[in-house]
């Protein structure tokens, strides 16, 4: 009763602290460079996809602990939809996720109306659209990658770097790096192998 109670305190804390601090909410989206490095078990060597162009769109909420800090710290998040994947030759993988990233950074201003702004955090995803397209005597054959060829869940580190203008634009760079291998299996011989994603994007923020 003791723990529950202090967990409770400790909810209302938070919820508390957040409601004093302000707080921005907008729109965002952006273009994905994606790729991915794949390898047998029993391999070295790491195979790495070409580039796959897909986008990520969705709501951004940035939080100011400056008032917490002393210094121009923030919090932010984004609930997206992207569509990331990789292409080798002949076979092209289109991954869509429902993701979270969750970045701590640095704004400061670089001139009136200005600032430069860089964060890093974790990611979370979860897959609702796998597709494998192959190319095979000319005719396309899809097949679904979720479920027994991919694990739905992924976890990573995302980083990006951006400037703000006038409190209410944004536009940033970012990488993000998946800690998991998303494979179950090969879908030949059922041998092992893992997939490890990347993703490079150019995103924007409008806040309102």
């Amino acid at each position: 009763m003791k723990k529950i109670s202090l967990l409770i305190a400790a909810l209302v804390g938070v919820v508390n602290l957040y409601a004093a601090l302000p707080v921005r909410y907008g729109v965002t989206g952006g273009v994905n460079f994606a790729w991915a490095h794949s390898a047998a078990t029993e391999l070295s060597e790491v195979n790495s996809s070409d580039c796959f162009l897909g986008f990520n769109a969705g709501v951004k909420v940035d939080v100011d602990l400056r008032s917490v800090l002393q210094e121009s710290f923030y919090a932010d998040a984004r609930l997206l939809y992207t569509l990331k994947g990789a292409r080798w030759s002949g076979v092209h993988q289109n991954l869509g996720y429902v993701e979270l990233p969750l970045n701590f950074g640095y704004r400061f201003e670089a001139v009136p109306g200005f600032n430069i702004l860089a964060g890093l955090g974790p990611y979370l995803g979860y897959g609702i659209l796998g597709k494998n397209v192959a190319s095979i005597d000319g005719a396309k054959v899809k097949t679904d990658l979720f479920g027994d060829g991919y694990k739905r869940f992924d976890f990573g580190l995302n980083y990006n770097i951006g400037v703000e203008a006038w409190n209410n634009w944004q536009i940033f760079l970012g990488f993000e790096h998946s800690f998991m291998n998303v494979a179950k299996k090969s879908f030949e011989g059922g041998s092992d192998i893992k997939v490890r994603p990347y993703n490079f994007y150019i995103g924007t923020a409008i806040f309102f």
